[in-house]
């Protein structure tokens, strides 16, 4: 097994020297780099102007870190008196660790897992800020206002895409017996296979793809791709796990949740 590892800096570095480590192959290819979001500088007011008892969620571990890095810059915190939720486990987890919030989290990492949340029962009036990149997706914010919820999104960090040489990695990935790939967005998947030629294209639909959610799952059988394995999760330690396990039964090539 050769893998690819499609995710941000540093956690694709760190997943794919795991891996190298566990003595499977492992190429990093961090597709995203990142900056501060426009809205970042109003983010005291933006919380302090929250009633009492509003939810906050964070939709990924880079919205926590640059909101985190923007309190303790000038010196605030987060109130205790609002509710925070996190998308993911690794989302929670940083959290957890740069500002002692313990937020809550769906039991699977998508906008699905999310709405089912106790937290979200009672929409009505209900504030929720939804701290996320530029241009990320509105189904949780959308089916919130939908239940008459007031919803602001906030823009904690912007995305800058890094694939100008991805046509020459696929190149050297094909040569290198790159078969399997972890991708942990739709948004790199998609990145992908728009990128690439059509000859590549083909080949990248035949690799064995991981992925973190039953979302991404549908959207790559949607794109071709028919070894598919669904993780539930984004973290690294759940990556690392699921590629062992294929690696030591032998690489299995059916579609698989």
């Amino acid at each position: 097994m050769t893998v690819v590892v499609v995710r941000p800096a540093p956690a694709c570095f760190e997943l794919a020297n795991s891996l190298n480590q566990a003595g499977i192959k492992a190429l990093p290819a961090p597709l995203l780099s990142f900056s501060a979001g426009v809205d970042l500088p109003t983010l005291h007011d933006t919380l302090t102007a929250l009633p009492s008892d509003s939810v906050v969620v964070a939709v990924s571990p880079r919205a926590v870190e640059y909101a985190q890095a923007h309190l303790t810059e000038h010196l605030a915190s987060w109130r205790t008196d609002l509710q925070f939720v996190a998308v993911g486990e690794k989302t929670a987890s940083v959290w957890r660790d740069l500002s002692g919030i313990n937020a809550l989290q769906p039991p699977t990492e998508d906008s699905e897992g999310m709405l089912s949340l106790p937290i979200f029962s009672k929409k009505s009036g209900q504030s929720v800020l939804i701290l996320r990149g530029n241009g990320g997706r509105a189904l949780l914010g959308d089916t919130l206002c939908q239940h008459g919820a007031k919803v602001r999104y906030f823009e904690a960090y912007q995305r800058h895409w890094n694939a100008d040489d991805l046509s020459s990695l696929t190149t050297q990935w094909r040569a290198d017996g790159v078969d399997t790939f972890v991708v942990t967005s739709g948004e790199q998947l998609s990145l992908l296979c728009q990128t690439i030629s059509e000859c590549d294209q083909q080949w990248l639909r035949e690799c064995h793809i991981l992925v973190p959610s039953k979302r991404i799952y549908n959207q790559a059988i949607g794109l071709g791709f028919s070894a598919i394995n669904c993780v539930n999760s984004a973290s690294n330690d759940s990556l690392l796990r699921a590629l062992y396990e294929m690696n030591n039964s032998g690489h299995s090539d059916d579609r698989q949740e």
